[in-house]
């Protein structure tokens, strides 16, 4: 008889390893989120979460965040596999516990300070320049590459409030992913 992954019989003659467009690999009587499947959802959940945040904004002010979101999402999914890689199915330490979630879901008001500072910033970065003229301000002109690179560094804190969402929804996604497979999470460690 032939054996399927890690030695364990197939349960029918039909059942088989998806090809390369599948999400999930088949492996000992479940279904396993791979890497490509942790960098997807987690891109999406990054992009939901950044917009949730910033949905508050001025239309052009938000995309730059959902846009920041997904990637930091994307990079969120990929970092506990990062910390612990997926050499087996037991590969559940620290990084893949509940109590690692539950660490980033409590640092949501640090969170939410890093993220007003970034759009500080770039508000700062879209703020015409003044200076005094005898009891009154007067707007300094800007040049063209000012004005482009007070765009750029604009962008920059924007993508970056987005990013921070982003890179916590992410991580957030992998537990999640990983909790919907036959090892599940565990609370702490393999060991509890």
């Amino acid at each position: 008889m032939r054996h399927g992954c890690f030695g364990v019989a197939p349960l029918s003659p039909c059942v088989r390893r998806p090809g390369r467009a599948s999400l999930f690999l088949r492996r000992a009587g479940g279904f396993m989120p791979d890497g490509k499947t942790h960098k997807y959802v987690g891109a999406g959940a990054g992009a939901a979460f950044a917009y949730y945040r910033a949905n508050h904004l001025a239309a052009p002010n938000w995309l730059p965040e959902v846009v920041g979101g997904a990637v930091g999402g994307y990079v969120g999914g990929t970092v506990p596999d990062a910390i612990e890689p997926a050499i087996s199915s037991w590969h559940r330490g620290l990084a893949h516990s509940c109590a690692a979630g539950g660490a980033i879901i409590c640092i949501k008001d640090p969170l939410s300070g890093m993220v007003a500072a970034c759009r500080e910033n770039a508000e700062k970065c879209r703020a015409i320049r003044m200076e005094p003229q005898g009891a009154a301000f007067v707007a300094v002109p800007a040049t063209p590459l000012a004005q482009l690179l007070s765009g750029i560094a604009e962008f920059f804190w924007r993508f970056l409030a987005g990013f921070l969402n982003g890179l916590a929804a992410g991580y957030v996604s992998h537990l999640a992913l990983d909790a919907l497979t036959p090892r599940s999470v565990p609370l702490l460690t393999n060991g509890f």
